[in-house]
């Protein structure tokens, strides 16, 4: 009797083909196109480092197409009267909410229906003229610093320095700040493989005055060397809505 008679035969190629289909994606994944989604969160923390800006906030991409998408890189450009002032290339995130040392952030890849979300650090990092002038500028006002706290009684008290210790930083500071009072957009772009799944949003801020100064005033404790070589704690940040535009 031929095989294809037998119909065990058939049960078990048929048995054969559902677990084979089964490990497959669905017919219409694969013929979709590569396709990313992006989606902030409706608030952006905003600081500076010596008025270097520094912004971080929740990024959700999705990749909804058929084909597996490679990030390479996530840009966020600030601009106000739509001039670019500032692009800050993404640099680190969180793995969880919780965690206190970020991780570096490298390309990725993301599979079909998979998601990846964040917080996400976009840091501008000194040029190396402005790290070496940093760093010169540091050790000497905290080597200063310890001087004169040798020569105080109360170990727990701060320790000021005078202007010449703090010039470095204040040139540092007004040439660099860029929080002015006014309303700004950040435009936030994926770069990925393929780059026809590229993708771009832009969002719109708004900052007042009082935010301003409140970001301004960290430059009074550079006298002590808060922000400077440690970090009191006393300047969080601010956390500013956005809305897509």
């Amino acid at each position: 009797m031929p095989f294809y008679s037998d119909w065990s035969f058939w049960a078990v190629l048929v048995a054969a083909i559902a677990v084979l289909l089964s490990q497959l994606s669905p017919i219409h994944i694969l013929f979709k196109k590569a396709s990313l989604d992006m989606e902030l969160h409706s608030r952006m923390y905003i600081t500076h480092k010596v008025g270097n800006p520094n912004i971080s906030f929740h990024l959700i991409l999705n990749n909804n197409g058929g084909r597996v998408i490679k990030i390479r890189k996530i840009t966020a450009t600030i601009k106000k009267d739509r001039k670019q002032i500032a692009a800050l290339p993404a640099q680190n995130y969180l793995q969880n909410p919780n965690d206190k040392t970020p991780i570096l952030l490298t390309s990725f890849s993301l599979k079909p229906k998979q998601e990846w979300a964040h917080f996400v650090n976009f840091l501008n990092y000194f040029s190396r003229t402005d790290e070496k002038k940093y760093r010169k500028a540091e050790s000497r006002l905290k080597a200063r610093i310890m001087e004169k706290r040798k020569t105080t009684s109360d170990k727990d008290s701060l320790v000021k320095v005078g202007s010449e210790y703090v010039s470095p930083f204040m040139d540092m500071f007004n040439t660099k700040f860029l929080w002015q009072a006014d309303e700004y957009e950040i435009c936030v772009s994926v770069n990925v493989k393929p780059e026809k799944a590229n993708i771009e949003k832009t969002y719109r801020f708004t900052l007042f005055e009082s935010d301003s100064e409140e970001l301004s005033k960290y430059k009074d404790a550079f006298k002590y060397g808060d922000g400077i070589y440690w970090d009191s704690g006393n300047h969080p940040g601010l956390n500013i809505q956005i809305t897509e535009a």
